[in-house]
């Protein structure tokens, strides 16, 4: 159902987040940059929450990585994305494996 904005915009009102994904999805390339940002924010709420289950400060697990607090802090931020090697030593220090796969 379309409405006005204060602007005079046209301004969609969804029935839930699938029907909102349907409509945003029919944008040339939101898709991929809606997938994109889910898959980084999803990495960054793991690292977070690896850090903050082994009772972690980002000091202190960036002295386990042998890095700075602020790229710890970069890390835990949904467009950061981890290189490879770091992605490896944060598993081995939280003794988890790294799996990536294509689904």
């Amino acid at each position: 159902m379309k409405e006005k904005d204060k602007r005079g915009r046209g301004r969609v009102e969804y029935r839930d987040f699938e029907d909102f994904k349907k409509e945003m999805y029919k944008i040339p390339g939101a898709k991929e940059r809606i997938e994109k940002a889910f898959a980084e924010l999803n990495l960054a709420h793991q690292i977070i929450e690896l850090r903050e289950k082994a009772h972690m400060s980002q000091a202190e697990l960036a002295t386990e990585i042998n890095t700075k607090q602020q790229v710890v802090s970069r890390l835990e931020q949904e467009h950061h994305v981890p290189a490879f090697a770091t992605l490896l030593k944060l598993a081995h220090i939280f003794g988890k494996k790294l799996v990536i796969k294509f689904v």
